[in-house]
């Protein structure tokens, strides 16, 4: 019997706790928000009374307006024209525009997909059910119960301890001590009949020093002290015991792969420390709060002042982990009978996941726009919120017609 693992939430400010959504908006007016819960019960968010914003100055003196006119014909025109290619890239660019420049694991396997789905979801997140209801796009039954039973999953072993938190290097340094407790109790696992276990490990970095940045959550990591080997494991639910499709497998196979490159990166000292910073927009040298080093100090890491000393204990505990196995796992669980379970075993693809990554990035970077799928998986369209007013549907409705006059 594992001893239960204590993992750590922060809580943040209100002014630093960011949206778990955006508020829906019709015509410009902000509309009310229908969130269906776990049990399937639902609530309504009335939108906030609107602020009275401070009026523009529009009352410049002469001297103001030339001496700005005279700083704008200053500024040398390479400077203006970078600027202005960089507004353009970021207006035209996925990753920016709607990620701020880092995706969750998730955006890939959505991508996957479908790729024009997942830009209407960044486009239209809320729809209008056949109640007239607004919600979520994914804020769907079978959705919520996924997450309820992923939920269940982790406090098995583990039990949640929320900390308050004063600034976003707190709510970082919380999600580092996560990382740094879930290593240091693999390495001092002393069991060495019995598998270690821990859940819902997060993960960072930009595999093979490409150009996106990726965050994520490890369902689960098992580690074999009889063959020093790891094992990655991807926690899915199913409504029924069928078969998943083969597209959906696959793109759970690439989060699996993911994770599994993230991890293998993480431990063999690949991950790019001033990057890290820069992409959460964080500073390192940051003292942290009295709660967090508190908490840092009670689980005997006693040399942590700032979130740069949290990073470098974290890469000094994973260069010395065990080399990730090439094996991973997708373990299918029925919502409505979690008892019943059905594992995947896979091996590694490397170069199945690198020649993704670069055809991703053409999306992510905005070098072409967004596709659609093949006509063979057509069938993915009958699910999707988006169909009547899908283009790239359209586009391939017309192509087959066309294509079927020639014949006749």
């Amino acid at each position: 019997m594992h001893q239960r693992q204590i993992i750590f939430q922060s809580v943040l400010p209100n002014e630093l706790d960011p949206a778990r959504f955006s508020k829906p908006i019709i015509d410009g007016i902000e509309q009310p928000l229908t969130i269906t819960s776990m049990n399937g019960e639902c609530t309504v968010q009335l939108p906030l009374s609107s602020k009275i914003n401070r009026p523009i100055k529009d009352d410049f003196d002469d001297d103001e307006l030339v001496a700005y006119a005279e700083n704008l014909e200053n500024i040398p025109e390479k400077i203006l024209l970078k600027e202005d290619r960089k507004k353009k890239d970021i207006e035209n660019n996925p990753l920016y525009k709607y990620r701020h420049g880092i995706l969750s694991v998730s955006d890939i396997s959505s991508q996957i997909w479908c790729e024009q789905q997942l830009t209407y979801k960044f486009l239209y997140p809320f729809i209008l059910n056949d109640d007239g209801e607004i919600k979520r796009v994914d804020d769907k039954i079978h959705m919520l119960r996924g997450t309820s039973l992923h939920l269940d999953r982790e406090l098995e072993i583990q039990i949640k301890v929320s900390i308050e938190c004063q600034t976003r290097e707190d709510s970082y340094g919380i999600r580092l001590l996560n990382m740094i407790q879930a290593i240091h109790g693999l390495l001092t696992w002393n069991k060495h009949d019995q598998p270690y276990i821990t859940r819902e490990m997060p993960i960072f970095g930009n595999m093979y020093g490409g150009k996106l940045y990726f965050r994520g959550i490890i369902d689960e990591i098992n580690y074999d002290p009889r063959t020093n080997q790891l094992e990655v494991v991807e926690f899915k639910t199913r409504a029924s015991k069928t078969t998943p499709k083969p597209q959906q497998t696959y793109t759970h196979k690439i989060q699996v792969n993911i994770y599994r490159t993230l991890l293998d990166e993480l431990i063999q000292g690949q991950v790019d420390k001033t990057l890290y910073f820069q992409r959460f927009n964080l500073e390192p040298t940051t003292i942290l709060s009295d709660s967090i080093l508190n908490q840092y100090n009670q689980c005997g890491f006693t040399q942590i002042n700032t979130l740069e000393n949290a990073f470098d204990l974290l890469i000094k505990l994973a260069f010395q982990m065990p080399t990730i196995t090439t094996n991973g796992a997708i373990e299918y669980i029925l919502q409505s009978d979690p008892t019943w379970k059905n594992r995947k075993e896979f091996d590694r693809d490397e170069n199945n996941l690198k020649e993704l990554l670069i055809k991703s990035e053409g999306y992510w970077l905005g070098k072409r726009e967004a596709e659609g799928v093949d006509i063979e998986d057509a069938y993915k369209c009958q699910w999707c919120d988006y169909k009547e007013m899908c283009t790239w549907r359209e586009e391939k409705s017309n192509e087959f017609s066309r294509k079927k006059r020639r014949i006749n």
